[in-house]
């Protein structure tokens, strides 16, 4: 059988690494995985990359690249990490931070977020490609705090969680699937199956009813 290719948003690594190792395990079929911001996987499959799903941090990236079907499958919440040696932590006065670029979903749900708090960004910002660049800026020292998903949080034992934003803060996260070639039918449908769901379930992530 040829290898299903799964372009999937960064924060999934570990969470969608672990169902294709299971899903290997039992249907013998290999998955070959790509892991990127949402709207840089967006633009290669637009350029004719050969994804067979695409699991993307926003749906409306599924209508650009023309999914022939799709399936809103996880959540998420947005928070703040600094370092474990960070005191107090106040996102009014923070001297840093790090976003995802605003193309990216994590710094548009990030933008939104410091928007319904009145807060602009201080002088100091920096961006990340994707948010684990984000983290990693805020985990080698580069700012003084970062925005990232809840999930991406614990990956790091630096880091801490300071501040979780309220959900009314800024839309909804939720983690599409689409399919866009038929190869890729079977591993589509998987996503949905209890044993995958229990996995993304294990790694932090909230399962859509």
């Amino acid at each position: 059988m040829e290898p299903i290719k799964v372009f999937a948003a960064a924060s999934l690594r570990e969470a969608v690494t672990e169902i294709a190792r299971e899903w290997t395990k039992r249907t013998g079929q290999e998955v070959k995985l790509q892991f990127d911001a949402t709207s840089a996987l967006a633009l290669q499959i637009k350029e004719g990359a050969p994804a067979a799903v695409f699991i993307a941090a926003a749906p409306e990236w599924l209508d650009r690249v023309k999914a022939t079907e799709k399936r809103d499958w996880l959540s998420n919440r947005l928070v703040v990490v600094v370092r474990k040696e960070v005191g107090a932590f106040d996102l009014k006065s923070a001297r840093s931070l790090a976003l995802a670029n605003e193309q990216v979903p994590a710094g548009k749900y990030a933008k939104a977020a410091l928007a319904h708090m009145g807060l602009k960004p201080p002088e100091r910002t920096i961006y990340g490609s994707n948010v684990r660049d984000v983290l990693s800026k805020v985990s080698q020292g580069g700012a003084e705090a970062g925005i990232v998903y809840a999930t991406d949080a614990g990956l790091d034992r630096e880091l801490r969680i300071a501040y979780t934003f309220p959900e009314e803060c800024h839309p909804k996260i939720l983690y599409s699937t689409g399919l866009l070639k038929p190869a890729g039918r079977a591993f589509f449908d998987v996503l949905k199956e209890s044993w995958a769901q229990e996995i993304a379930r294990k790694h932090g992530f909230n399962i859509l009813e």
